[in-house]
């Protein structure tokens, strides 16, 4: 619980037959009420910063749990390429100077006892996304001198989901719960931040393990959305129906070319080597699996008026791409460069080498 929250416990008694019996008359107290105060009707509050046992006491028997008091930090400012990192290190944030958002959701190799596992959705790693996510932060800052903001769980994805919404993503277990809201917070502190100067990016890094190797770029728009004529989709609904709207609405070449025309972010792909969905040699994706966009692009990316952050999620294959260092960072420049160009061509940012 956080500190000064308040949460009611109830006890539960069985007879020895293990039918449900009567708990009047059971007796409330805390290890430590400097921590967590409990009142007799199982009304606990939290004073302060730390760990006690809650005791329910019936009769002769008793039963205990342990309550822990977190304070979260209170972060008015974040400084660049610093650190931060929500309750038990389950999730960090590394603040910028980019106008562009990283996340990496699903790489974390954490397994901590207290949440379990879940029991439904996928529960796959996407493996080496998130030591991609820092390498292509570190080409950024090689190739522009400032750096993105980055997000990352640490969780493993059977702890946690940060891509679905809350109820599948931590399925009742309070502390995935809170890892979770520390995970979309840090994401909302770098757009708050990127906001403030004007429009911005985010990218949420996936690895997918479809037959086909391209690296699908997620706008929210689904596979007939995309196998729709340029005349179809450049109309104005699926402009914004889109995690890029604000692009689409701005841009003075029809929206089919900003999905997959040569300025799009698959054009700019396929021209530093790597095949990409949509884009101008594969625009459609016709009935092959492909990855629309998830959760997290649909609440970071501009789907709703005002918002000036776009968003597209990148699933990339395997091979070539995340297998080895050598390959993430190969991979790493060229991303790096196609985030600048495509931003210059798109939002005026950044100025050409």
């Amino acid at each position: 619980m956080l500190l000064g929250d308040t949460e009611i416990f109830t006890l539960q008694a069985l007879g020895s037959a293990g039918a449900a019996a009567s708990a009047a008359g059971v007796q409330w107290s805390t290890t430590d009420a400097t921590v967590a105060s409990v009142s007799g009707n199982g009304f606990v509050r939290g004073i302060a910063a730390g760990e006690v046992l809650l005791i329910a006491q019936l009769a002769s028997a008793a039963d205990t749990v342990r309550v822990e008091v977190y304070d979260p930090p209170d972060h008015e400012v974040f400084e660049a390429g610093v650190s931060y990192f929500g309750r038990r290190n389950y999730v960090e944030y590394i603040p910028g100077e980019l106008p562009v958002v990283l996340s990496a959701p699903h790489d974390g190799g954490l397994g901590p006892l207290e949440i379990a596992n879940r029991k439904s959705g996928t529960l796959v790693r996407d493996q080496n996304t998130l030591q991609l996510t820092l390498e292509v932060r570190e080409a950024l800052i090689e190739l522009t001198g400032q750096a993105p903001h980055v997000v990352l769980s640490h969780l493993n994805r059977a702890k946690l989901d940060p891509n679905r919404e809350i109820v599948e993503a931590a399925q009742g277990n309070p502390f995935a719960e809170r890892a979770w809201t520390e995970y979309h917070d840090f994401i909302g502190s770098a757009r708050s931040a990127i906001a403030t100067g004007g429009e911005g990016m985010y990218f949420d890094m996936h690895g997918h393990g479809h037959a086909i190797e391209r690296v699908e770029l997620g706008y929210l728009l689904t596979r007939d959305d995309l196998n729709r004529s340029d005349a179809s989709i450049s109309s104005l609904s699926y402009v914004l129906r889109s995690s890029i709207r604000e692009i689409g609405r701005d841009s003075p070449v029809q929206f089919a070319e900003v999905l997959r025309g040569p300025v799009s972010f698959g054009g700019m792909l396929e021209a530093g080597g790597v095949p990409a969905i949509p884009s101008p040699t594969s625009p459609m994706p016709g009935d092959d699996p492909y990855f629309t966009g998830g959760y997290s692009t649909r609440q970071h990316g501009s789907l709703f008026d005002s918002e000036l952050v776009s968003g597209i999620q990148l699933e990339h294959h395997f091979r070539g791409l995340r297998d080895t260092d050598l390959n993430q960072r190969r991979y790493a420049a060229i991303l790096s460069r196609v985030i600048r160009d495509y931003m210059l061509q798109h939002m005026g940012y950044f100025e050409p080498n």
